[in-house]
């Protein structure tokens, strides 16, 4: 697969179960990459943030 629309196919033919599954594992991933940004915003603050963190 290597196209958004082909991904959003395989995505329709899953099981419930696994749709679920793979839900889960993207709330996960967003809140581990926000998390991340704020830890990056603290370092920012903590340096005189010259340079910025890019997400």
């Amino acid at each position: 697969m290597s196209t958004v629309l082909e991904i959003e196919q395989a995505i329709e033919t899953l099981p419930r179960e696994q749709w679920l599954e793979l839900r889960a594992w993207f709330m996960e991933r967003d809140a581990t990459i926000s998390a991340s940004a704020s830890v990056f915003a603290l370092f920012d603050a903590e340096e005189g943030a010259e340079q910025q963190w890019q997400d």
